[in-house]
């Protein structure tokens, strides 16, 4: 039996609507639920491009992902929210060539607009966006998150976000100095052609979060195929950068280590039970 196209808490059915043979777009809808229902439309949406499949019921969340914003597709989302009790939720992905213009006009048709390149790490918090002033309830310790900006005021404004969640947080401006391991923020520099590579080195120790001016999906793919674990475009919405943030592995507990026995002091020659050889201590001063 099939699961239910619909979210367990708001008992609402939900559909993605786009152009499924393209796998970015697929990428998207992999970010929803197993239980979204998925509707193939390349081109243009016919009349009703999201009634539902099951007689009866009516689709409560519509995530139309949109290549291009056009005039018929605006007018066919405006037929569908017209006269639903409860209001239908309509969350935006749209192409890299929108122009603002048009993010205006169908501003009051959408309630959500997300631009593709960066929308897998924001969706879910738009289709089912929390109540005012909440967060997660996390258990266990939250790791210290390193916060990495040349410019002062964004790493300022991103240590004040990663605070007020209970994240411990180092600011730097680059990475020689901030800490080597552990989650970072970091203000991706896409304009210096080493960018990569940092992002490489650093990703071996700990998960890092890109921001990403202007985001595309080539710059997201590179960021993605060398290691960061989510990319969000700037400037960026500070709520997905603390959704994000709260979805990051805990920090596994740091075991004590057991202490070495002892010293065995031998018949001749052996040290004193309890006392450090000279030969640690040199060693010690040598490696200090």
């Amino acid at each position: 039996m099939e699961e239910p196209d619909r979210d367990p808490k708001a008992g609402r059915p939900v559909r993605f609507v786009g152009d499924l043979d393209d796998p970015w777009v697929v990428s998207i809808a992999d970010a929803l639920p197993d239980w979204t229902a998925r509707r193939h439309f390349p081109g243009d949406l016919p009349d009703g491009f999201a009634d539902p499949s099951v007689p009866g019921e009516s689709p409560g969340v519509v995530v139309l992902h949109r290549a291009v914003l056009t005039t018929h597709d605006a007018e066919q989302v405006a037929c569908l929210r017209a006269g639903r009790e409860p209001p239908l939720r309509v969350v935006l992905c749209f192409g890299p060539h929108t122009r603002h213009v048009e993010l205006e006009r169908w501003s009051v048709l959408v309630d959500a607009s997300l631009p593709e390149a960066t929308a897998r790490d924001t969706i879910a918090r738009r289709v089912w966006p929390p109540e005012p002033g909440s967060r997660r309830q996390l258990s266990g310790p939250r790791g210290r998150i390193s916060v990495i900006s040349t410019n002062w005021a964004l790493r300022r404004t991103l240590a004040d976000v990663c605070e007020a969640g209970g994240y411990p947080v180092t600011s730097a401006r680059d990475w020689h100095d901030a800490p080597l391991h552990g989650p970072a923020v970091w203000d991706v520099p896409v304009l210096e052609p080493g960018w990569p590579d940092d992002l490489s080195r650093r990703a071996r120790f700990g998960p890092v979060v890109a921001l990403i001016g202007f985001a595309d999906r080539a710059l997201v793919t590179e960021a993605r195929a060398r290691g960061a674990v989510a990319c969000l475009e700037l400037p960026v919405d500070l709520a997905d950068l603390a959704s994000v943030l709260d979805r990051l592995p805990s920090p596994r507990p740091e075991l004590a280590h057991e202490l070495p026995p002892p010293p065995v002091a031998r018949r001749r020659g052996g040290a004193t039970p309890g006392r450090v050889p000279s030969r640690w201590v040199a060693d010690a001063g040598r490696d200090a």
